[in-house]
């Protein structure tokens, strides 16, 4: 699938995870706009070329108000960059930017992608994909998050190969346009970051999942991040307590760099064990400790769990599958009931983490960065 060179639209919303249009609209009703930082960079192996920045930049000085109340954009100045390097910084009111990730992230990754000879994935690759993953999934639902790793422009055609391959739904508007849908999605860790500079980490889970239910019709599904600060098992529980009787989601999406709380370290020398039990990031006994603890505090028929990180890997999936049959036998409850999916082709996926927050570090655990580690002598101001 080839990109072509095209004007951006009128509006960035239809193009964009919904859970950054929600997070602006609480931020917007509550009244918060802190001055945030946020780190962009790409996963995978260098040296890979630096391409796509004027890209990105264009989109963030077309659609923020950056320029006219003092933010800042920073860009590499290399030629080539590695693993977790620095490609952007950007620093402004939160609600100037924070909805524009996905397309920021979507042009760079397929520029970058594009430079080292990936092209998008062509329609049929993607259905057929989605149909060998909910063969193995079956009756759970799956939602296709991938609308970041992709150039704007091809969502809504990938998004609908997705659909027809099987997914239930997509994260953006103008990828369910075409079962005639808006988008959907959880809670996201930046709302949580941002608010654990008010009400700190030992808070920020609950009051975000607070703030999602003051905010949101009722008719949007309440499903909230839980692994933002390593307190899977604490925070799922507070989420649960204030949900009560009402239905609500639990998202455990532990990234790679943890263990998660309820998880259990893989004693081999693998980050994670080849049958997903244990280890960093989502595990089968961290999910499993997860339920088991609902279910123990009378929480295990309201509140469900919904995971992300790394479902679009099939071996993945089976073992998961395997699990939640046999709890099933076991317990009477499903392990979990839903995944989120972005990873669906080969790719290079840039991604964005905030770090520091009304000029305080302040990070998702795990991806800590120290502010004073960035090398500002190799990037040039922008904006």
């Amino acid at each position: 699938m080839k990109i072509e060179k095209k004007e951006l639209p009128k509006s960035h919303k239809p193009y964009i995870d919904k859970y950054f249009l929600r997070t602006n609209e609480i931020l917007m009703k509550e009244g918060l706009n802190p001055v945030i930082s946020m780190k962009v960079f790409c996963r995978g192996e260098g040296p890979l070329p630096v391409t796509g920045l004027d890209d990105a930049v264009e989109i963030l000085t077309t659609y923020s108000d950056l320029e006219q109340t003092g933010g800042e954009v920073w860009v590499t100045t290399k030629q080539e960059f590695s693993h977790n390097e620095s490609l952007m910084i950007i620093k402004g009111l939160a609600q100037s930017f924070v909805e524009l990730e996905t397309m920021y992230l979507g042009v760079l990754s397929s520029a970058i992608s594009e430079a080292v000879g990936i092209e998008p994935p062509e329609p049929k690759q993607v259905s057929d994909k989605m149909k060998r993953l909910k063969d193995i999934y079956m009756d759970i639902p799956i939602i296709y998050f991938g609308a970041r790793h992709y150039h704007w422009s091809l969502d809504k055609e990938i998004a609908g190969a997705a659909l027809k391959g099987g997914a239930a739904q997509t994260s953006t508007d103008i990828g369910s346009s075409t079962i005639g849908q808006k988008g959907v999605g959880t809670t996201p860790h930046v709302l949580t970051i941002i608010l654990a500079s008010i009400y700190g980490k030992e808070n920020a889970t609950l009051k975000t999942a607070e703030l999602f239910d003051k905010h949101m019709p009722l008719e949007i599904p309440r499903v909230t991040l839980v692994d933002t600060f390593n307190r899977e098992l604490t925070d799922s529980l507070a989420v649960a307590r204030y949900f009560g009787i009402r239905k609500n989601a639990l998202r455990v999406d532990t990234c790679g760099e943890n263990v998660g709380e309820g998880g259990a370290p893989y004693n081999g020398w693998e980050t994670q064990d080849p049958g997903f039990k244990t280890g960093t990031g989502v595990t089968i006994v961290l999910v499993t400790n997860v339920k088991n603890m609902l279910i123990q505090n009378g929480y295990g028929d309201n509140t469900e769990i919904f995971l992300s990180s790394g479902f679009g890997n099939e071996a993945k999936a089976k073992e998961f599958v395997k699990a939640n049959n046999e709890y099933k036998e076991t317990t009477g409850y499903s392990l979990f009931s839903g995944v989120g999916i972005g990873e669906i082709s080969t790719a290079r996926f840039c991604t964005a983490d905030l770090f520091e927050v009304n000029g305080k570090p302040l990070a998702k655990t795990g991806r800590e960065i120290n502010p004073g580690d960035i090398d500002y002598s190799a990037m040039k101001r922008v904006v």
